[in-house]
């Protein structure tokens, strides 16, 4: 659990703080950032918020990306006027296929990235042990560039100088532009397992309708599935559209319809071809 602070938790007041922003209260803002500095949030807490982040961001990208491609997919064979069991195939080879290409995508290029700062970090870490007035001249110089005076940037290098994991990491973010590895990261395997699952069940979505109506026998035309499949696919995208909007920071409305005219615009753009590729199929047999 998160500490209490006056009554809400670090999370709630960060919140708060940025909606200050948005409403432009200078008073509020200075407030409540006087208030979150008089608490002391424990590292281990701090990591757990950041796993959870990185699930859910992965959660809500890899869902996003199987409910609007997998739709796309039932709109144009929809629009072909193909049988159920060909949507049904087609939106399930799509979810297979492209669920595991996603995750492994996922896992590969997580992969890639953390080796790449791994290295960097290892080297910065040999450059600092065997010429630490090396480094520090470059951050200093790197500071003046800055705006610093020389004066104030030699002061601040050489105080972090002084602690060498505190520099390090510095030098992480301000000489290369990353943030330092740390033993406790999110594993890459994770990730692309989040994300492949998250395609597969949300991607499943446009197909559940007509997976439910070949179960059951149903005699519903194939204009009625499809609209049942547009709804449910809509209200999801919306849904997931919103849950996106809380770690971006965006406004939650506006987010979800902007993800759900992004998925209306790629089904109608599918329907189209399909339709179109029918009739020109039709026409020359």
């Amino acid at each position: 659990h998160l500490p209490v602070l006056f009554g809400r938790t670090m999370a709630e007041t960060e919140m708060r703080i940025r909606r200050a922003h948005a409403r432009g209260d200078v008073e509020e803002s200075r407030r409540l950032h006087d208030q979150q500095s008089l608490v002391f949030e424990a590292a281990e807490e701090t990591h757990a918020s950041q796993e959870a982040g990185e699930v859910v961001k992965s959660l809500v990208f890899g869902g996003l990306d199987g409910i609007i491609t997998t739709f796309a997919i039932v709109a144009a064979v929809a629009g072909a006027g193909l049988s159920t069991n060909t949507v049904i195939l087609m939106g399930v080879a799509n979810l297979v296929a492209d669920g595991l290409s996603m995750g492994l995508g996922d896992y590969l290029s997580e992969s890639a990235e953390r080796s790449f700062v791994e290295h960097e970090f290892e080297r910065e870490k040999w450059e600092f042990r065997n010429y630490p007035q090396g480094e520090v001249l470059e951050m200093i110089e790197l500071y003046k560039k800055k705006g610093f005076s020389e004066e104030d940037a030699t002061d601040v290098v050489e105080i972090f100088a002084k602690y060498p994991a505190a520099f390090l990491e510095l030098m992480c973010v301000d000489e290369l532009g990353f943030i330092a590895p740390a033993d406790d990261d999110f594993p890459a395997w994770k990730k692309g397992l989040v994300t492949m699952v998250a395609f597969d069940v949300f991607g499943s979505v446009p197909v559940a309708v007509y997976v439910v109506a070949k179960i059951a026998s149903s005699q519903a035309s194939k204009a009625t599935l499809f609209l049942l499949s547009a709804v449910f696919t809509a209200l999801t995208m919306f849904a997931l559209g919103v849950v996106k909007a809380s770690f971006t920071k965006q406004h939650k409305a506006k987010a979800g319809l902007m993800m759900l005219l992004n998925g209306s615009l790629a089904a109608a753009a599918a329907y189209a071809i399909g339709a179109a590729l029918e009739s020109i199929l039709h026409t020359s047999s």
